[in-house]
């Protein structure tokens, strides 16, 4: 198992990657969610942060682009009252979705305002929701098993969408750690 490390990223390192709207906020909570997350060796934070890069256009987006609608009265999801599609869509930079999903994560982070959805999580939590998404899909022994971009993105994006970006998030990122 990876211990803590003294690896930070910095506002410039991300910058050499081409990151976009990097603030103080932003780059605290990206290194408190590493060290939370145990995402603390270099190819587990190579393989987080390109697949983030991918997800959010190099932290354009925090959120789903699309409306959620597709997701209204999803079961699988927990969205079971009108609204819960839209309110609990994709938000952060590896998208947690749907009621079910934003519970165990306010339960997480202790701060049941994360109920209050897309907009709140967004805002506040981009990296964090990322983290505990990773978490949630045991990606970390994935990482460690020695797994390509592909086989970190085949979890993340079955479809394998945006690969050959992923695959070159995942080479420039050596300037992060």
């Amino acid at each position: 198992m990876a211990t803590a490390t003294a690896i930070k990223v910095t506002a410039e390192r991300l910058k050499k990657l081409g990151w976009s709207r990097i603030n103080d906020h932003m780059v605290r909570d990206l290194n408190r969610t590493l060290q939370k997350y145990n995402i603390v060796t270099p190819a587990r934070i190579r393989h987080f942060i390109s697949q983030c890069a991918h997800e959010s256009g190099l932290g354009k987006w925090t959120k789903e682009i699309a409306d959620g609608r597709l997701y209204e009265f999803r079961r699988d999801l927990g969205n079971v009252k009108p609204g819960d599609g839209p309110k609990y869509k994709g938000a952060g930079y590896l998208q947690i979705t749907g009621r079910y999903n934003y519970q165990k994560f306010a339960n997480e982070m202790g701060d049941q305002r994360i109920m209050e959805g897309v907009e709140y999580v967004s805002k506040n939590y981009p990296w964090s929701s990322a983290g505990y998404w990773w978490k949630m899909n045991n990606m970390n022994a994935l990482v460690d098993s020695g797994t390509s971009v592909k086989g970190v993105t085949r979890k993340v994006n079955p479809g394998l969408r945006g690969l050959r970006e992923r695959e070159e998030y995942f080479r420039r990122s050596a300037v992060l750690v």
